[in-house]
């Protein structure tokens, strides 16, 4: 039934048309979908344990934790040397997105986390495409992060909608979406994906 599910994506992904489109509309959504999950108040289900409810905190001060900073700089590496191999390994893992991620989504009929990865992760290696065509060799320096709001659930925050400014090799000042929202996991810190919305 799963392998059907993913050969379904994929046929899907490769053969395009109106399908393509609508699942194309549901796989951009689908971190702010997680975000939103994270911030709603559902009831969680009788199996699970009781997870902390979803506190949404305001950037007004955007201080973000030095692992995360340390993230973003990695991030400005790998494009700087232009290494997909590198900025892979900084986006979440299949492990990570449903062992890490996915228990402090609150839940959703028929949504399981196996059939999310298998619809986002298209979506993720188009959006690595992107960055690397627009910005690979650039040479960015990182001055400032600027989530649009910091989601946390249990062990679990969520960087959302994340802008960072940078000076580039001219010495300007720019704004840059370079990826969506980042994973602050307690023990790890990831991009929750190259998907910016």
């Amino acid at each position: 039934m799963r392998s059907n599910r993913v050969r379904s994506v994929a046929r899907t992904h490769i053969f395009g048309g109106r399908t393509a489109w609508v699942m194309g509309l549901v796989l951009s959504g689908l971190l702010v979908f997680i975000g939103s999950r994270l911030r709603s108040s559902i009831s969680d289900r009788a199996d699970t344990l009781p997870r902390a409810p979803a506190e949404v905190l305001s950037p007004a001060s955007p201080k973000v934790p030095a692992a995360v900073r340390a993230l973003v700089e990695e991030v400005l590496r790998a494009l700087r040397a232009s290494d997909r191999a590198a900025l892979e390994r900084l986006v979440l893992s299949r492990e990570e997105f449903c062992a890490a991620l996915w228990p402090h989504v609150p839940p959703t009929p028929n949504l399981t986390c196996e059939w999310v990865w298998a619809a986002y992760a298209p979506q993720n290696s188009e959006g690595l495409r992107r960055i690397l065509r627009e910005h690979g060799g650039r040479d960015y320096t990182l001055l400032r992060i600027e989530p649009r709001r910091i989601v946390s659930s249990g062990p679990v925050r969520v960087y959302e909608e994340v802008r960072i400014i940078v000076m580039d090799e001219a010495g300007r000042q720019r704004p840059l979406r370079l990826f969506g929202s980042i994973c602050d996991l307690g023990r790890i810190v990831r991009l929750c994906s190259f998907i910016v919305d």
